[in-house]
């Protein structure tokens, strides 16, 4: 039995490494053209498995290698957890999981540096409980633990698939238990955001990064409550670029996309911003500030809410900035800045940015949440106010509503006591006054002598008489 196979790796001469699959004495072998000794040769190495799909992944494995590379160890290496993550994150995306892109992201976080270098054999019981240890006590929530074990078992279902192990470690392995933070989240009214969007900052490098947080905070207050990876992705062919009249909302999280008008009131917001990036028309509308991709490039893992809540501390006036001089090592001057509390805050401003007994500070997420609350407010029924705002369904859009928000009982709900009204309320007064000249309560006598050793008590039918046990 034979198979050939072609590599999209190139040798030192530029040409394709090619290889073909056969089958001997009950295993797979790669056979190889290498260098041995300075001349090509046909090189047979035993890969040590009986499944052709193990075999196809090993020989294309070995022909990515550097022909100086010892082969047959390569050959023989297990596969590890990070490959095997790769192949299974590849296939996932392929068949259009809606968080594939997710799953990746907290598998690079949390499961990679604990169990990547490993072979998938190897894995064991405990290196997931330390897994979940290690994100529960970073802070993370019961819906992240979740998530990582769906991610896990994913990886080993297929190892299993593939007979690489028996059982998966992950089905051994219980979540622990987290306790629910049910606390709100604070949102910032619609004057705290014009506070917001008036300051400027006093320092000109970062005035452009800051520009950016408002447009992004107002795109999300605004424009569908978008999610902040909803805004990474956000390019400029989803506007109908100059006029902004037309937009897509992304919904990176369900893999959908909403068509909407863009609101008068956002139109200019979104020109000046387009005027100060250069005008595009094609490109991220959000591209990376830093680093080797900045200006083109997607952000990967900014929440932007640190820098949200310092805004808000210097918008707010809690923070002001101070300058100093120091000198350089050529003796000249340099004028430096820093920040400095110079007020306490408030009880709004400490429950809007600081972590309280009924609430948690304000996030970037804080944007989206204070959409939905809008567009509850206006009345609109909840099918239409879930689907405006992009949830999957109505579970998930009751989560954002405001639940520390004054309740009113509807009028309609009330007896209808109109036309006996004023009978009810002489009959109330008229009971609320005290009684006159009563002495003690009506058909009750005062407790007889000997009470240390039993009681009386007169009522107006009898005598009760309460004796003491023998």
């Amino acid at each position: 039995m034979q198979e050939h196979s072609n590599s999209k790796q190139t040798n030192k001469g530029g040409r394709k490494r090619t290889g073909s699959l056969q089958f001997r004495s009950g295993t797979w072998y790669a056979v190889l053209t290498v260098a041995e000794a300075g001349e090509k040769v046909r090189k047979w190495v035993n890969l040590h498995t009986e499944s052709k799909a193990v075999a196809r992944r090993k020989m294309a494995k070995l022909l990515a290698q550097p022909e100086d590379i010892d082969l047959n160890q390569v050959a023989k290496a297990p596969e590890t957890y990070a490959e095997l993550a790769t192949r299974v994150g590849n296939r996932r995306r392929a068949e259009n999981v809606v968080d594939a892109d997710g799953e990746d992201c907290r598998e690079r976080l949390w499961i990679l540096p604990e169990i990547g270098p490993l072979s998938v054999d190897r894995i064991k019981a405990s290196h997931i409980a330390a897994i979940y240890e290690n994100a529960r006590e970073q802070g993370k929530s019961q819906s992240t633990l979740r998530n990582l074990r769906g991610i896990l078992c994913s990886r080993f279902d297929v190892a299993i698939e593939e007979d690489m192990i028996q059982t998966s470690p992950a089905a051994r392995v219980k979540v622990p238990k987290i306790p629910i933070d049910r606390r709100a989240r604070a949102v910032l009214t619609d004057a705290e955001l014009f506070v917001y969007l008036a300051w400027e900052h006093p320092e000109k490098h970062r005035q452009h990064a800051l520009f950016e947080r408002k447009i992004m905070s107002v795109l999300a207050r605004i424009f569908g409550g978008l999610r902040t990876n909803d805004l990474h992705q956000l390019e400029w062919t989803h506007f109908d670029v100059p006029d902004f009249t037309k937009g897509t909302a992304l919904r990176t999280k369900t893999k959908k996309k909403q068509y909407m008008e863009v609101p008068e009131l956002l139109r200019p917001i979104l020109k000046a911003w387009w005027h100060a990036t250069g005008r595009h028309t094609s490109g991220l509308v959000f591209p990376a500030l830093r680093g080797k991709h900045a200006g083109v490039g997607s952000k990967t893992e900014v929440s932007h809410a640190e820098a949200l809540r310092r805004d808000l501390k210097r918008a707010f006036g809690i923070e002001a900035i101070e300058s100093y001089k120091v000198e350089r090592k050529n003796k000249r001057p340099l004028t430096l800045y820093k920040w400095k509390k110079v007020r306490e805050m408030t009880e709004r401003e400490t429950e809007l940015l600081e972590e309280t007994e009924a609430t948690r500070p304000v996030d970037f997420h804080s944007w989206r949440r204070a959409f939905v609350q809008a567009v509850a407010g206006t009345g609109m029924n909840a099918q239409e106010a879930h689907k405006l705002s992009g949830h999957s369904n109505l579970a998930a859009y009751q989560r954002y509503l405001d639940t520390n928000a004054m309740l009113t009982i509807p009028v309609d709900s009330l007896p209808q006591l109109t036309s006996n009204v004023d009978k009810f309320y002489d009959s109330f007064q008229s009971a609320a006054q005290p009684r006159k000249n009563l002495a003690r309560p009506a058909g009750l006598e005062p407790a007889t002598s000997g009470l240390e050793t039993h009681c009386s008590i007169q009522l107006s039918y009898g005598r009760i008489r309460l004796e003491p046990d023998a």
